[in-house]
């Protein structure tokens, strides 16, 4: 009979959470009027009620702490879990692909490990996330590495996050490519209204409105009375002065990205370990990926606005087993392109990384340039029928006009031991499609495409992080062909 392990004691704490989170919403619903009251002499069933509640959430977590446990058998690794209604799941160790492992900066005074295993399934329901102590850590990625390379691993946890980073092929961001990195995230994005929206608040602060029910907005900012007494007097100073807090509002915003950024990706360190690719980083919180390389399905290179004129892409990918957003992996936030082969090399030589020469078909630009700038123009006669203020829209027209030139002319695909995809973009991509890792090519007409003879492509993955990025629309019958022989392989 094989004994259950039971994981670390801090998972109590994480039931005890998961408890609250959905007992709290109901729990308060239900004494929204005696908690609103406040006056501290409500009925003792009140303060029983919670005791009870509060003692039931704790014994919960504890007992299903308790029935949680898991067992490594030769070849597999066997989950058990619930309280009334036991489930049992058996993974086969083989069919572990990645092995991911997070050390918070709790999890450093209590000792614990969290491992995440992820299989080639790309259902979530198929992974296993195991919070352990290191020794218990330890134990199950040794048995896995074991399982797989057919030799022990490294004693203790510590010693095998150390010992991958010598004698073996790697690559260490540098705190410039970090920097480049935080320019491009969502963090400074998200950051800069953020920041705007602080501004308007100070204001109020300085200058409080002579009515009180006037609340803090941008608009209220915009409509104070000062900006029209200053704009009549001074146009340009005022001008400047605007320009100049949308300036700092984008400082403030890229320093706290930096800062940001700086402790999540410290030391990203990529490492060719055999048929692995070992991605260890993090200073609050250690992380340590396992990805196999054989699972990588795509690279794809992102060529940020702000950064692309440093000459700095980021690089990222998609494996076999994740899906969504929050599953797509970076492989290096940032990097120049005057490294960027030589790191593939190094990495992974499996992928070449040629520039993509297929452009759109000639005589096709009517389709991305002028049907656009055609629509946009009849929305504008007709809304100037309505009011001759729309006619101010017709700056958009030049707008329209690039984009639809740029998507033309920058759109670019090509089809070698990979499939390349080149789409423009305030973030140019590329991606690099192994051709074993396409399940199908679909592709689609509609009336307007039939019309100008042209097609939509999209490559079907097993997990994709970002579909859209694998659709590519203006092709030709000649080039649909060549792609599905290509594809074929014949």
């Amino acid at each position: 009979m094989h004994i259950m392990i039971r994981q670390h004691p801090i998972k109590v704490i994480m039931y005890l959470y998961q408890s609250i989170r959905y007992t709290i919403i109901p729990y308060t619903l239900l004494l929204f009027n005696e908690i609103r009251a406040g006056t501290g002499e409500q009925p003792y069933w009140v303060y029983g009620l919670a005791t009870a509640v509060g003692i039931g959430i704790a014994i919960w977590s504890i007992v299903s702490w308790w029935k949680d446990s898991y067992h490594i058998d030769d070849d597999a690794i066997i989950l058990r879990h619930g309280v009334f209604y036991t489930t049992q799941r058996t993974i086969p160790l083989e069919r572990i692909t990645n092995i991911s492992t997070e050390m918070f900066w709790v999890d450093k005074l209590v000792r614990a490990v969290t491992i995440q295993l992820q299989t080639s399934d790309s259902d979530e329901a198929a992974d296993a996330t195991l919070v352990l102590t290191s020794r218990q850590a330890n134990l199950v990625i040794s048995a896995i590495k074991e399982h797989r390379e057919g030799s022990i691993s490294n004693s203790s946890y510590e010693k095998s996050q150390t010992n991958i980073l010598f004698g073996m092929p790697n690559w260490t961001a540098s705190p410039k490519d970090i920097w480049m990195r935080s320019i491009s995230s969502n963090t400074f994005w998200l950051g800069v209204p953020f920041c705007i929206s602080l501004v308007t608040y100070l204001w109020k602060w300085l200058e409080p409105p002579l009515d009180h029910n006037n609340e803090t907005s941008l608009v209220y900012f915009f409509k104070n009375e000062m900006w029209k007494e200053i704009l009549s007097s001074d146009f340009i100073s005022v001008l400047f002065a605007l320009f100049g807090i949308i300036f700092l509002c984008v400082l403030v915003s890229w320093f706290v990205s930096m800062i940001m950024m700086q402790i999540r990706y410290y030391q990203w360190t990529v490492v060719r370990n055999n048929d692995k690719l070992d991605i260890q980083y993090g200073w609050h919180e250690k992380k340590l990926l396992s990805l196999q390389v054989n699972k990588i399905q795509s690279i794809r290179l992102k060529e940020h606005l702000l950064i692309r004129p440093f000459g700095y892409i980021s690089v990222w990918m998609d494996c076999v087993g994740y899906t969504g957003e929050k599953k797509a992996r970076i492989l290096l936030p940032a990097i120049h392109k005057n490294r960027l082969r030589a790191a593939f090399e190094t990495l992974l030589p499996e992928f070449d990384l040629p520039i993509p020469e297929r452009r759109l078909p000639m005589g096709k630009e009517i389709y991305f340039i002028w049907m656009p700038v055609l629509t946009a123009f009849l929305i504008i006669v007709i809304a100037s029928l309505f009011s001759t203020w729309a006619w101010i829209a017709a700056i958009l027209l030049t707008i329209v006009y690039g984009v639809g030139k740029n998507k033309y002319r920058c759109t670019m695909w090509d089809t070698q031991r990979q499939c390349i995809i080149a789409k423009p973009g305030l973030v140019k991509t590329t991606v690099y499609i192994k051709r074993e890792a396409i399940q199908t090519i679909d592709y689609s007409q509609n009336r307007l495409h039939r019309l100008f003879g042209i097609y939509r492509i999209e490559f079907i993955l097993d997990s994709p992080s970002k579909t859209n990025e694998y659709i590519f629309t203006g092709a030709e019958p000649e080039d649909l062909t060549l792609l599905l022989t290509w594809y074929k392989n014949v």
